[in-house]
């Protein structure tokens, strides 16, 4: 499978499926398929809890399931709202905001993450969980901006911000409240984050 992220501000990804290959996207992302490429909807999820966790994500009840059933290479091409970034997972999970995920060569688990510091940090309280062994792709607004966090170093961001956090806990972000932040701008709440772990961050 070659996947290629295409474009300047907006990208779109290609996805080149050799015979046998399968790729899964969110409904709607679709751009173009080539002729021979099977195309499924799926439920997103195999029970009713991950059905309706992964509505409160932000994701619809279906995903599409692409398989190349035929002896060559075919192509598909899936958009999305702005950029997009891609993550490798190693049965490991990425904590983003809700409704990121576009697209991924293997099914993962879609689920809410409620947060408490994310609320009162005002990146809301409810985030979305994408877990599993794929390369998955998330939306963003335009090139992110990755901080490499590292044991005990912090930063401070905007909620407006706020893309996705990789290996970082609940106890390691909290919101801050100040008058400073207010009339600098920024508004009175800010999230503060602490490494070890990478933030992405829509610029």
């Amino acid at each position: 499978m070659n996947c290629k992220l295409k474009g300047a501000f907006i990208k779109h990804l290609e996805v080149e499926l050799f015979p046998g290959e399968e790729f899964y996207a969110e409904k709607g992302a679709l751009i173009y398929i080539e002729e021979g490429l099977d195309m499924n909807s799926e439920f997103n999820g195999n029970s009713l809890g991950k059905l309706l966790g992964s509505t409160i994500s932000g994701e619809s009840l279906m995903i599409v399931h692409y398989r190349n059933n035929t002896p060559q290479p075919r192509r598909l091409v899936i958009g999305s709202r702005g950029g997009m970034i891609h993550f490798k997972l190693s049965g490991s999970e990425i904590i983003c905001n809700r409704g990121a995920y576009v697209a991924s060569n293997k099914k993962v688990d879609l689920s809410a993450k409620l947060s408490l510091s994310g609320f009162l940090g005002g990146i809301g309280g409810l985030l979305q969980r994408v877990s599993g062994d794929a390369t998955i792709f998330l939306s963003t607004h335009g090139d992110p901006i990755i901080v490499d966090l590292s044991p005990g170093q912090a930063i401070t961001i905007d909620e407006q911000h706020f893309l996705a956090l990789e290996g970082i806990p609940e106890n390691r972000i909290s919101p801050q409240f100040s008058a400073r932040n207010l009339f600098g701008g920024e508004g009175l709440r800010m999230l503060s984050v602490r490494g070890p772990g990478k933030v992405y961050l829509n610029p």
